[in-house]
Protein backbone atom coordinates (compact mmCIF):
# COMPACT_ATOMS: atom_id res chain seq x y z
CA UNK A 1 0.00 0.00 0.00
CA UNK A 2 1.76 3.47 -1.12
CA UNK A 3 0.80 6.27 1.61
CA UNK A 4 0.33 10.07 0.58
CA UNK A 5 3.24 12.09 1.65
CA UNK A 6 2.89 15.59 1.67
CA UNK A 7 6.10 17.16 0.01
CA UNK A 8 7.54 20.18 0.77
CA UNK A 9 9.32 22.80 -2.79
CA UNK A 10 12.85 23.15 -1.34
CA UNK A 11 14.25 24.80 -4.49
CA UNK A 12 13.37 26.00 -8.40
CA UNK A 13 14.42 23.15 -11.01
CA UNK A 14 17.01 26.22 -12.61
CA UNK A 15 18.45 26.62 -9.29
CA UNK A 16 21.04 24.24 -10.05
CA UNK A 17 23.70 25.10 -6.80
CA UNK A 18 20.83 24.10 -4.57
CA UNK A 19 19.78 21.07 -6.82
CA UNK A 20 23.74 19.63 -6.75
CA UNK A 21 23.48 20.64 -2.54
CA UNK A 22 20.17 18.77 -2.03
CA UNK A 23 20.98 15.73 -3.90
CA UNK A 24 24.24 15.48 -2.38
CA UNK A 25 23.54 15.58 1.00
CA UNK A 26 20.06 14.01 0.96
CA UNK A 27 21.80 11.19 -1.84
CA UNK A 28 18.47 9.60 -2.85
CA UNK A 29 17.56 6.18 -3.16
CA UNK A 30 14.88 7.33 -5.83
CA UNK A 31 15.00 10.76 -7.71
CA UNK A 32 11.14 11.23 -9.24
CA UNK A 33 11.61 13.99 -12.03
CA UNK A 34 8.22 14.98 -12.38
CA UNK A 35 8.72 18.54 -11.64
CA UNK A 36 8.02 20.55 -15.22
CA UNK A 37 6.39 23.41 -16.56
CA UNK A 38 3.55 21.59 -18.16
CA UNK A 39 0.78 23.34 -19.26
CA UNK A 40 0.28 23.76 -23.86
CA UNK A 41 -0.85 27.51 -23.71
CA UNK A 42 1.46 28.49 -20.84
CA UNK A 43 4.34 26.92 -23.34
CA UNK A 44 3.56 29.30 -25.92
CA UNK A 45 3.28 32.09 -24.02
CA UNK A 46 6.46 31.81 -22.46
CA UNK A 47 8.56 29.21 -24.68
CA UNK A 48 11.51 30.03 -23.04
CA UNK A 49 10.79 29.72 -19.48
CA UNK A 50 9.39 26.26 -20.50
CA UNK A 51 12.37 25.25 -22.48
CA UNK A 52 14.45 26.33 -19.43
CA UNK A 53 12.42 24.74 -16.77
CA UNK A 54 11.92 21.46 -18.52
CA UNK A 55 15.21 20.73 -20.57
CA UNK A 56 17.86 22.85 -18.10
CA UNK A 57 16.14 21.66 -15.40
CA UNK A 58 16.47 17.95 -16.00
CA UNK A 59 20.62 18.98 -16.76
CA UNK A 60 20.68 20.46 -13.44
CA UNK A 61 19.47 16.86 -11.67
CA UNK A 62 21.48 14.81 -13.93
CA UNK A 63 25.04 16.48 -13.50
CA UNK A 64 25.25 16.47 -9.80
CA UNK A 65 24.18 12.58 -9.89
CA UNK A 66 26.93 12.35 -12.62
CA UNK A 67 29.57 14.13 -10.61
CA UNK A 68 29.51 12.58 -7.22
CA UNK A 69 28.69 9.65 -8.84
CA UNK A 70 25.32 9.38 -6.02
CA UNK A 71 23.66 5.81 -6.56
CA UNK A 72 20.43 6.94 -7.59
CA UNK A 73 17.32 5.42 -9.63
CA UNK A 74 15.54 8.30 -11.25
CA UNK A 75 12.12 8.23 -12.59
CA UNK A 76 11.63 10.53 -15.29
CA UNK A 77 7.90 12.28 -16.31
CA UNK A 78 7.76 12.19 -20.01
CA UNK A 79 4.35 13.06 -22.20
CA UNK A 80 2.39 11.73 -24.71
CA UNK A 81 2.67 15.28 -26.27
CA UNK A 82 5.70 14.11 -27.51
CA UNK A 83 4.08 12.36 -30.13
CA UNK A 84 2.56 14.99 -31.78
CA UNK A 85 -0.49 14.81 -34.47
CA UNK A 86 -0.78 10.91 -35.16
CA UNK A 87 -4.48 10.44 -36.72
CA UNK A 88 -2.68 8.47 -40.33
CA UNK A 89 -1.39 5.60 -37.75
CA UNK A 90 -4.95 4.70 -36.81
CA UNK A 91 -3.73 2.22 -33.50
CA UNK A 92 -2.56 2.91 -30.47
CA UNK A 93 0.72 4.54 -30.56
CA UNK A 94 4.05 2.82 -29.20
CA UNK A 95 6.85 3.63 -27.41
CA UNK A 96 8.69 3.22 -30.82
CA UNK A 97 6.35 5.56 -32.94
CA UNK A 98 8.40 9.14 -34.11
CA UNK A 99 7.89 12.07 -32.02
CA UNK A 100 6.46 14.97 -33.77
CA UNK A 101 5.31 17.34 -30.94
CA UNK A 102 3.20 20.04 -31.94
CA UNK A 103 4.12 22.47 -29.35
CA UNK A 104 6.96 24.05 -27.49
CA UNK A 105 5.93 21.90 -23.73
CA UNK A 106 5.60 18.96 -26.29
CA UNK A 107 9.13 19.54 -27.81
CA UNK A 108 11.08 20.29 -24.15
CA UNK A 109 9.90 17.01 -23.42
CA UNK A 110 11.45 15.23 -25.96
CA UNK A 111 14.98 16.80 -25.39
CA UNK A 112 13.90 16.07 -21.47
CA UNK A 113 13.61 12.09 -21.97
CA UNK A 114 16.65 12.23 -25.01
CA UNK A 115 18.98 14.14 -22.54
CA UNK A 116 17.92 11.04 -19.76
CA UNK A 117 18.67 8.51 -22.06
CA UNK A 118 21.73 9.76 -23.12
CA UNK A 119 22.62 10.30 -19.37
CA UNK A 120 21.99 6.14 -18.75
CA UNK A 121 24.00 4.96 -21.95
CA UNK A 122 26.77 7.50 -21.68
CA UNK A 123 27.44 7.59 -17.76
CA UNK A 124 25.44 4.92 -16.28
CA UNK A 125 23.00 7.12 -14.57
CA UNK A 126 20.02 4.70 -13.83
CA UNK A 127 17.11 6.09 -15.67
CA UNK A 128 13.19 5.08 -16.32
CA UNK A 129 11.40 7.48 -18.42
CA UNK A 130 7.37 6.86 -17.72
CA UNK A 131 5.56 8.40 -21.26
CA UNK A 132 2.14 9.54 -18.99
CA UNK A 133 -1.02 10.28 -21.21
CA UNK A 134 -3.88 12.09 -19.52
CA UNK A 135 -3.55 11.78 -15.86
CA UNK A 136 -6.81 13.08 -13.97
CA UNK A 137 -8.18 12.08 -10.69
CA UNK A 138 -9.49 13.81 -7.56
CA UNK A 139 -7.94 16.86 -6.11
CA UNK A 140 -6.66 17.53 -9.93
CA UNK A 141 -6.84 21.24 -11.13
CA UNK A 142 -6.15 23.09 -14.81
CA UNK A 143 -6.97 20.99 -17.23
CA UNK A 144 -10.01 20.08 -19.12
CA UNK A 145 -11.15 16.45 -17.29
CA UNK A 146 -11.02 18.16 -14.00
CA UNK A 147 -11.76 21.85 -14.62
CA UNK A 148 -15.53 20.27 -16.38
CA UNK A 149 -16.30 18.39 -13.24
CA UNK A 150 -15.36 21.28 -10.67
CA UNK A 151 -17.01 23.35 -12.58
CA UNK A 152 -20.15 20.94 -11.92
CA UNK A 153 -19.60 20.63 -8.75
CA UNK A 154 -20.26 23.79 -7.92
CA UNK A 155 -23.22 24.57 -10.28
CA UNK A 156 -25.04 21.28 -8.47
CA UNK A 157 -24.98 23.21 -4.75
CA UNK A 158 -25.84 26.48 -5.93
CA UNK A 159 -22.77 28.11 -5.94
CA UNK A 160 -22.69 29.25 -9.47
CA UNK A 161 -24.77 29.93 -12.14
CA UNK A 162 -25.33 26.54 -14.42
CA UNK A 163 -23.32 27.57 -17.22
CA UNK A 164 -20.06 25.80 -18.29
CA UNK A 165 -18.15 27.19 -21.50
CA UNK A 166 -15.92 24.59 -22.79
CA UNK A 167 -13.43 24.48 -26.02
CA UNK A 168 -12.77 22.04 -29.04
CA UNK A 169 -14.86 18.81 -27.64
CA UNK A 170 -13.88 17.23 -30.94
CA UNK A 171 -10.08 15.41 -29.61
CA UNK A 172 -10.02 12.03 -28.28
CA UNK A 173 -7.63 10.96 -25.30
CA UNK A 174 -6.37 8.24 -23.17
CA UNK A 175 -7.38 9.12 -19.62
CA UNK A 176 -5.58 7.30 -16.70
CA UNK A 177 -6.81 7.72 -12.94
CA UNK A 178 -3.72 8.92 -11.12
CA UNK A 179 -4.05 5.86 -8.15
CA UNK A 180 -3.31 3.74 -11.18
CA UNK A 181 -0.58 5.85 -12.40
CA UNK A 182 1.09 5.70 -8.66
CA UNK A 183 1.15 2.44 -9.23
CA UNK A 184 3.18 2.28 -12.51
CA UNK A 185 5.21 4.40 -10.93
CA UNK A 186 6.29 2.39 -8.24
CA UNK A 187 6.61 -0.62 -10.60
CA UNK A 188 9.04 1.33 -12.73
CA UNK A 189 10.82 2.57 -9.61
CA UNK A 190 11.43 -1.00 -8.55
CA UNK A 191 11.46 -3.35 -11.52
CA UNK A 192 11.96 -0.62 -14.91
CA UNK A 193 14.22 -1.41 -17.23
CA UNK A 194 16.74 0.86 -17.53
CA UNK A 195 17.19 3.37 -20.21
CA UNK A 196 13.46 2.25 -21.50
CA UNK A 197 10.64 4.60 -21.80
CA UNK A 198 6.99 2.94 -20.81
CA UNK A 199 3.86 4.20 -21.95
CA UNK A 200 1.21 5.03 -19.06
CA UNK A 201 -1.95 4.83 -20.41
CA UNK A 202 -5.38 3.52 -20.11
CA UNK A 203 -5.09 2.41 -23.95
CA UNK A 204 -9.02 3.42 -23.89
CA UNK A 205 -9.76 6.01 -26.31
CA UNK A 206 -12.62 8.66 -25.31
CA UNK A 207 -13.52 11.63 -27.20
CA UNK A 208 -13.46 15.20 -24.52
CA UNK A 209 -17.49 15.89 -25.80
CA UNK A 210 -18.12 12.19 -23.68
CA UNK A 211 -16.29 13.27 -21.11
CA UNK A 212 -18.94 16.07 -20.70
CA UNK A 213 -21.45 14.32 -21.52
CA UNK A 214 -20.75 11.66 -18.75
CA UNK A 215 -19.61 15.00 -16.31
CA UNK A 216 -23.02 16.66 -16.58
CA UNK A 217 -25.07 13.40 -15.69
CA UNK A 218 -23.56 13.32 -12.05
CA UNK A 219 -25.43 17.10 -11.89
CA UNK A 220 -29.25 17.22 -10.65
CA UNK A 221 -28.86 20.57 -12.37
CA UNK A 222 -29.81 21.39 -16.60
CA UNK A 223 -26.69 22.94 -17.53
CA UNK A 224 -26.04 24.82 -20.51
CA UNK A 225 -22.73 24.27 -22.59
CA UNK A 226 -20.85 27.18 -24.38
CA UNK A 227 -18.68 25.41 -26.98
CA UNK A 228 -15.56 26.68 -28.19
CA UNK A 229 -15.00 29.51 -25.57
CA UNK A 230 -12.00 31.22 -27.03
CA UNK A 231 -10.12 31.82 -24.43
CA UNK A 232 -10.46 27.73 -23.63
CA UNK A 233 -8.96 26.87 -27.04
CA UNK A 234 -5.61 26.11 -27.82
CA UNK A 235 -3.47 27.18 -31.02
CA UNK A 236 -2.51 24.04 -31.90
CA UNK A 237 -3.97 20.41 -30.04
CA UNK A 238 -3.26 16.67 -31.09
CA UNK A 239 -6.66 15.22 -33.04
CA UNK A 240 -6.19 11.76 -31.07
CA UNK A 241 -4.09 10.48 -28.46
CA UNK A 242 -4.31 6.56 -27.98
CA UNK A 243 -1.65 4.95 -26.17
CA UNK A 244 -0.53 1.31 -26.15
CA UNK A 245 -0.05 -0.07 -22.39
CA UNK A 246 1.59 -3.84 -23.81
CA UNK A 247 5.22 -2.75 -22.87
CA UNK A 248 4.16 -1.69 -19.30
CA UNK A 249 1.97 -4.89 -18.67
CA UNK A 250 4.26 -6.98 -20.47
CA UNK A 251 6.96 -6.07 -18.73
CA UNK A 252 6.01 -5.30 -15.19
CA UNK A 253 2.65 -6.56 -14.41
CA UNK A 254 0.80 -3.07 -14.52
CA UNK A 255 -2.99 -3.24 -15.24
CA UNK A 256 -5.69 -0.21 -15.35
CA UNK A 257 -7.70 -0.94 -11.89
CA UNK A 258 -10.37 2.27 -12.61
CA UNK A 259 -12.48 2.95 -15.57
CA UNK A 260 -13.44 6.62 -16.43
CA UNK A 261 -17.00 6.47 -15.07
CA UNK A 262 -15.30 5.91 -11.76
CA UNK A 263 -12.77 8.57 -12.26
CA UNK A 264 -15.18 10.99 -12.84
CA UNK A 265 -17.52 10.19 -9.93
CA UNK A 266 -14.73 9.92 -7.59
CA UNK A 267 -13.96 13.57 -8.84
CA UNK A 268 -17.35 14.99 -8.46
CA UNK A 269 -17.70 13.80 -5.11
CA UNK A 270 -14.32 15.14 -4.21
CA UNK A 271 -15.49 18.64 -5.11
CA UNK A 272 -18.90 18.54 -3.69
CA UNK A 273 -16.87 18.09 -0.30
CA UNK A 274 -14.29 20.50 -0.85
CA UNK A 275 -17.14 23.58 -1.98
CA UNK A 276 -19.12 22.20 1.12
CA UNK A 277 -16.10 22.65 3.61
CA UNK A 278 -14.83 26.16 1.73
CA UNK A 279 -18.04 27.87 0.55
CA UNK A 280 -19.22 28.94 4.56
Amino acid sequence: MLALVRISVLCNLKNSQLIEKILYTIKPKYVFHFGAQPFVRQSWEEPVNTIETNVIGTINIFEPIKKHNIKTRVIVACTSAEYGTTTELCRPLREIDPLLAVHPYGISKIATELLSRQYYLNFGVEVVNLRFFNQTGPRKKGVACADFISKIAKIDLGLSKPIIEVGNLNPCRDFTDIRDSIQAIWLSANNGKLGETYNVCSSRKIQIKEILAISLKLSKKKIKVIENTPSKLRATDEDIILGDNSKITEDLGWKITRSIEETLRDMFDYWIEYYKNHSK
